[in-house]
């Protein structure tokens, strides 16, 4: 009987808690078509859920979430084909154009390309770049081009940080190191663009949160997420808490938003809005800032 009544309440939380959430912004969404659907993932997660079956039903049941949660806004990253299909299909504007690159010629794109896209809003944030996957950093100079027409046309940037997925490098991205995903090999990029928004994606990882934290207080115009910490497996979930802590105690938590990385697994949206909502250390308004002022500040939607 008890056992009954703690998921009654559980379920009962989870009931008011999206009936009351007044609006969140996803800064960390995955699409896909389906000749990519499923290349770089496993076919269940680490609590083994399966993936959805394919791209189209993904797309669906990721804007059933969208509406359950009243996600308002969601920064859509994935291949350019599969981006326009998501905005095509999305009647309550709530798709953020981005684009998933691991090399700036991916797709067939060079400066000249990216700037037409930028122009004609087939790109509204630059990333996620997945610049870790293939053995380089966001300082490196090939990426130098793309950064200085973002900062031309005030395009965020969204960077992976924090290491991939356990055996990646053995697959699909042979070149990926850890090393390649520490916080500071951006500082750089910092410095010569002092006014190019950029956040940081998965908060340094397991690795490097404490970098995360130090690059914020040095540099405003950096903001991070938190994604597939929220959810991915415990020990991830056990340092994403630590590294909260840490914001909420250094005041850099205003800098700190919401976003699910679910990948191929929409439901890791509603795992990482519980997990985040039950961090009992968290105000009420902390967890309003994350998951929608913060990300409105950065994304100046006010604007």
């Amino acid at each position: 009987m008890t056992k009954n009544i703690i998921v009654l309440l559980i379920l009962l939380q989870q009931f008011l808690f999206a009936d009351s959430q007044t609006k969140i912004i996803d800064m960390h969404i995955h699409s896909y078509t389906d000749s990519d659907f499923g290349d770089r993932e496993p076919a269940s997660d680490h609590y083994g859920k399966k993936s959805s079956s394919n791209a189209a039903s993904h797309r669906a049941e990721t804007f059933a979430a969208f509406k359950k949660w009243n996600i308002v806004k969601a920064i859509v990253s994935g291949n350019p084909e599969s981006v326009e299909t998501w905005a095509a299909n999305d009647s309550n504007d709530r798709v953020i154009k981005g684009i998933l690159i691991f090399s700036p010629h991916d797709y067939g794109l060079d400066s000249v390309k990216f700037e037409q896209m930028i122009k004609d809003k087939k790109i509204e944030v630059f990333g996620e770049i997945g610049a870790y996957y293939r053995g380089t950093t966001l300082s490196d100079s090939i990426w130098q081009p793309y950064l200085r027409i973002c900062e031309k046309y005030d395009i965020p940037v969204a960077v992976h940080t924090g290491g991939g997925d356990p055996g990646g490098t053995y697959s699909w991205s042979p070149k990926a190191r850890l090393k390649f995903g520490d916080p500071y090999l951006i500082e750089d990029v910092l410095i010569k663009y002092p006014k190019l928004r950029i956040y940081l994606m998965h908060a340094g990882g397991e690795d490097w949160p404490e970098h995360a934290l130090r690059l914020m207080a040095y540099y405003p115009q950096l903001y991070t997420d938190l994604a597939v910490m929220l959810w991915v497996e415990p020990n991830t979930q056990r340092y994403i808490t630590e590294f909260l802590k840490n914001a909420k105690h250094a005041g850099y938590l205003n800098k700190v938003m919401f976003g699910s990385d679910q990948m191929v697994w929409p439901y890791a949206i509603e795992k990482s809005i519980i997990f985040l909502n039950n961090l009992t250390f968290l105000t009420e308004q902390d967890k309003e800032d994350i998951f929608y002022n913060n990300a409105a500040r950065f994304l100046r939607l006010e604007e």
